[in-house]
């Protein structure tokens, strides 16, 4: 997409090569690293980048533009930094001129960017989003994008560009595998702190996309029909205990944590379900019979399920089958409402 001579650069950028000036040598005093409005990396750390540039120097040099009396950062931002925390005076950098538009710019540091390393996926929404901003029509901002290597699909890109709107914990959430981009635009619904908050769970309990979909199902009505919010659920002291207890692994929180919101949620269904435990448990009907009720307890079939291995096991279940059905125990379960 771009190469790199001696002293010019040239980048794809709409309908050809684009050569850069000759690189200058700029106080970092000149550049403005405050203006981030051609900022696509998601990253800040910039250690390992020092220790490169101590060692072979920098090898790609920043890409500015002139603005009034200082410098605007086109692509560049992390290496700019690292020279800064270095202690340099000056950087060599591909100057721009003033007269470019924002909208070549932002080309210019889409491609400089994904010449170097694929972009992540909050990157590729901030880069389209971008885009959209100068492309007011579709099939040009397709071809753009296409030509930069970022996704084409109109479809596609509408859900994409909504990733970098999302509060930054929900970004990280996405670009650590936390949550999948799906589940990142279901929690742009929600407000900014509940959204936050439901990412900092899922990165706690490491839970999968449906189970997330059950625990914010779960939560949303029992908020609704307690009067409350999801986050004051999430604050309250009987979840924070079970988060918080160090003698609880990652699987045994989230299990608890799922039947206490199931509890919560269906208060009636669990007294129910309780009730006719403690009633089969009365009916002694042992490990090889089992009692089932019909589903969350609506409806009138009952199952009852028996094991044997051989006729005579079964002609000795029948006389137990007999003691069952006589029992007050079984009339109890059959007659609860």
């Amino acid at each position: 997409m771009a190469f790199e001579g001696d002293s010019n650069q040239q980048i794809f950028v709409g309908q050809g090569f684009v050569n850069i000036n000759v690189l200058q040598s700029i106080p970092l005093s000149a550049i403005n690293s405050e203006d981030s409005r051609f900022r696509i990396t998601t990253k800040t750390e910039i250690l390992e980048l020092v220790e490169s540039i101590q060692q072979l120097g920098l090898i790609h040099p920043p890409i500015l533009k002139r603005h009034a009396s200082e410098y605007v950062i086109i692509s560049g931002f992390r290496r700019i930094a690292a020279c800064r925390y270095l202690g340099w005076i000056e950087i060599p950098a591909r100057i721009l001129s003033s007269k470019i538009s924002d909208d070549t710019c932002i080309q210019y540091a889409i491609a400089d960017n994904t010449l170097q390393r694929p972009l992540n996926l909050v990157e590729i929404s901030r880069s389209l989003f971008l885009l959209s901003s100068f492309f007011k029509d579709e099939n040009q901002r397709l071809e753009c994008a296409s030509i930069l290597g970022l996704p084409d699909n109109l479809s596609l890109i509408k859900k994409i560009e909504k990733i970098c709107h999302l509060p930054k914990p929900i970004q990280d959430g996405i670009l650590k595998s936390t949550i999948s981009m799906a589940m990142g635009l279901e929690l742009s619904k929600f407000e900014p702190n509940i959204g936050v908050a439901l990412v900092k769970l899922f990165d706690q309990l490491k839970i999968g996309l449906n189970k997330q979909r059950e625990i914010i199902l779960l939560l949303d009505e029992i908020a609704l029909r307690e009067n409350t919010t999801i986050d004051s659920l999430l604050n309250e002291k009987d979840i924070k205990e079970i988060l918080d207890n160090d003698e609880l692994d990652r699987a045994r929180k989230q299990k608890i944590i799922r039947v206490y919101l199931h509890r919560r949620r269906f208060p009636t269904l669990f007294k129910t379900k309780n009730e006719f435990e403690k009633l089969v448990k009365e009916l002694k009907l042992g490990n090889s019979i089992k009692l089932m009720p019909p589903k969350d307890f609506e409806g009138p079939t009952y199952t009852l399920k028996v094991n044997f291995h051989n006729l005579a096991e079964l002609k000795d279940f029948r006389t137990k089958l007999d003691r069952i059905i006589r029992s007050s125990g079984l009339q109890k379960i059959l007659t609860k409402k």
